[in-house]
């Protein structure tokens, strides 16, 4: 079933949004996605990595980037 969760347009001027590189973007977007499957909560890296297409260790990265800008 298809999901509709929130999106503020204020990310448009917040600069953590609009500093992070579009690949980046993308996934970060696609993860909130997959949280709002999930009732606001991520799977397991491994769950991850696939619904983004990418492996476990480009995961990681992309997970670890985004905790850091916040």
């Amino acid at each position: 079933m298809s999901r509709w969760f929130r999106f503020y347009d204020e990310a448009l001027n917040d600069p953590k949004v609009q500093l992070l590189d579009g690949e980046t973007f993308k996934h970060w977007i696609n993860i909130l996605c997959l949280a709002s499957r999930n009732g606001g909560k991520l799977s397991s890296v491994e769950e991850i990595a696939f619904a983004l297409r990418i492996d476990n260790n480009a995961c990681v990265t992309v997970v670890e980037r985004l905790l850091n800008v916040g």
